[in-house]
């Protein structure tokens, strides 16, 4: 089965990639903004794959969300279709705790363990606030046989005198020293004070000194969502910035994105090569009803559908 992550809406499963410290990914810029929550007034939405062998629409997996008085998601849970049992199997599950002003302070991530037929911990995310911004953002994970929260990982968030997020930093908890270790940084510039970052500047921590590791240079549209964004590694050897990955986004004339083109530098050729894409429809309201899944053919030179899904609030479609 292809992984749930891959869906994209609702609950954010990306979330796992910091339950393993290595996987801090280098081509990332932080950023805790979640997207839009698909049909985000539905308490069960469903998600349908195509199956190319039956030439049908069959279960994927369903979202089940609660609500708390001021409408604000308290618990999503996702389950997935089992064709052979012909049953929805718990998966994973989000607890989200709010303070007095409505902001979103703790974040539980659980998976479900058959072996025991209950949830089980895995992550959990704490915000700090100063004012209304977010000061710091704190990951640990659930250890076992001890059954406590260890610190893995935090975000050290700080802003300019125009209150724009300018700087990011990621911290490691050694567990050996019990000290938090610099591992790395981003440093955010503007082109325009009143835009967002045009320009994102990544640094690692090594022999006890900060060091370019990447750069993102970044366009936006007249709404302020991005559009461009070309992502180059620093070489050391030559001293200058390398060409890694573009990505190129379109959007309808209300704003939904449309369209997701993720392109790799071929230094061969001297060109950008196309790799993966993904496209979406959304309804008059919109909430994206269908999204298709591309992988790019190196030797027809066309895009390959991976998979193609649809979303309802209905049990059929």
């Amino acid at each position: 089965m292809k992984t749930i992550s891959k869906i994209m809406i609702g609950i954010v499963l990306t979330a796992f990639m910091f339950l393993n410290t290595n996987a801090q990914p280098k081509s990332e810029i932080p950023d805790d903004n979640k997207p839009k929550m698909n049909w985000s007034g539905a308490d069960t939405l469903y998600t349908f794959q195509f199956n190319t062998a039956s030439n049908t629409w069959v279960y994927f997996q369903r979202e089940i969300r609660l609500f708390n008085e001021n409408q604000y998601p308290v618990e999503n849970f996702v389950q997935t279709w089992q064709n052979q049992s012909r049953n929805w199997i718990n998966y994973l599950r989000v607890n989200y705790t709010y303070d007095a002003k409505g902001k979103e302070i703790e974040e539980i991530t659980q998976q479900w363990d058959p072996s025991t037929d209950s949830w089980v911990n895995a992550q959990l995310r704490i915000t700090s606030y100063k004012g209304r911004e977010k000061e710091e953002i704190l990951f640990q994970q659930w250890k076992k046989p001890t059954n406590e929260w260890f610190n893995i990982m935090k975000y050290l968030i700080k802003y300019n005198t125009k209150g724009d997020k300018n700087s990011v930093i990621i911290s490691l908890y050694n567990g050996v020293t019990g000290n938090w270790d610099n591992h790395k940084k981003f440093l955010m510039e503007f082109e325009n004070p009143y835009a967002p970052p045009s320009t994102v500047i990544a640094e690692t921590w090594s022999s006890n000194k900060w060091k370019s590791e990447g750069k993102y240079e970044i366009l936006y549209n007249w709404r302020g969502d991005k559009t461009l964004e070309t992502r180059y590694t620093w070489n050391q050897g030559h001293k200058n910035w390398i060409e890694g990955i573009l990505l190129e986004t379109y959007y309808d004339k209300t704003g939904n994105q449309t369209e997701h083109i993720e392109k790799k530098y071929d230094y061969q050729n001297r060109l950008w090569m196309n790799f993966n894409k993904h496209s979406a429809i959304y309804n008059e309201k919109g909430y994206m009803t269908e999204k298709t899944e591309f992988i790019w053919n190196r030797n027809t030179s066309h895009w390959e559908e991976k998979g193609k899904y649809k979303f309802s609030t209905d049990t059929k479609i």
